[in-house]
């Protein structure tokens, strides 16, 4: 009986010293390596089909609550059956945390150096199966280790990459049709990660997301410069039209983790051997922090 309470204060002492889990670059660039194995996941075609099946599959082997979102978008008179993907790990946590990125790939290299090939479709390596890589693998840790204050909503947006350049009308709109019918609670912080599997990082301060949600901002890139990552940089970058702009426009408080600079951006190029496991894991570890902070 006397060793009773030497157990249980044992046994707290070993939960409050529970390291942060480690997010597992190498694992997340397997899931970036599948979906460029799919091929061109642009909508319509039969491979982004694919693709929304590789993504649930994923989720539920994780134990994730998953809702789909479908929805029909037109585009220069041609209707196109999209659905977003959310996974909720949690539910019940009143407090949310979430995390987004777009999983479908441009219908033409229309920045290729080669002009015959601007209507040909890309593999989108870094766009975007970068950051649906490292969603995927943040699950995985999810189904392991409960976080002590959020609940956290892993969402997957379709047809964010048909827009016409010099016009925001038809870019984004799986996270615009999310913004205007939210089927979740309210998440109290938004992270939109995109294009982040360059081989060489650079994470600059979006614009749009340092002018809206400065706070957010600031705690991400702390977070990074004291896991000594020098890939989040201290200075403003471009204004950029991505994912998080329809929902701070609905007033969430979102911000954008993107590296833009990346030449190989809507191009034939655009393929595994430009990105990296470490840069998957340098953001995956830095919002894996972010979410198990104490």
């Amino acid at each position: 009986m006397r060793s009773l309470p030497f157990i249980i204060i044992t046994t707290l002492f070993i939960s409050a010293c529970q390291r942060t889990p480690v997010f597992d670059g190498e694992q997340a660039f397997t899931h970036l390596i599948k979906q460029c194995e799919i091929g061109p996941r642009y909508p319509g075609s039969d491979e982004i089909i694919i693709c929304r099946e590789y993504i649930k599959a994923n989720l539920e082997k994780s134990n994730a609550k998953i809702i789909t979102q479908k929805f029909s978008a037109e585009i220069n008179d041609s209707k196109y059956e999209s659905e977003n993907i959310i996974a909720r790990f949690f539910p019940r946590q009143s407090r949310r945390i979430m995390l987004a990125a777009h999983y479908d790939t441009r219908p033409w290299a229309d920045k290729d150096s080669n002009i015959d090939n601007h209507n040909t479709p890309i593999i989108g390596t870094n766009d975007a199966a970068s950051g649906v890589a490292v969603l995927l693998q943040i699950a995985t840790i999810l189904n392991k280790t409960q976080p002590s204050e959020f609940g956290v909503d892993l969402v997957f947006f379709d047809i964010e990459d048909m827009g016409s350049y010099g016009s925001n009308e038809n870019w984004c709109l799986g996270s615009k049709y999310f913004a205007e019918n939210i089927p979740i609670r309210e998440p109290e912080k938004i992270i939109l990660i995109d294009m982040i599997g360059d081989k060489d990082l650079e994470i600059l301060m979006e614009q749009h997301s340092y002018h809206d949600s400065p706070i957010l901002v600031n705690q991400i890139w702390e977070i990074a410069a004291e896991k000594g990552y020098k890939q989040f940089k201290r200075k403003l970058g471009q204004l950029i039209y991505d994912d998080h702009v329809p929902l701070l426009s609905s007033g969430l408080n979102a911000i954008d983790i993107i590296d833009f600079d990346y030449k190989y951006w809507h191009t034939l190029e655009d393929t595994p051997d430009k990105c990296s496991s470490e840069s998957l894991q340098i953001v995956g570890q830095t919002l894996i922090e972010f979410i198990y902070q104490k």
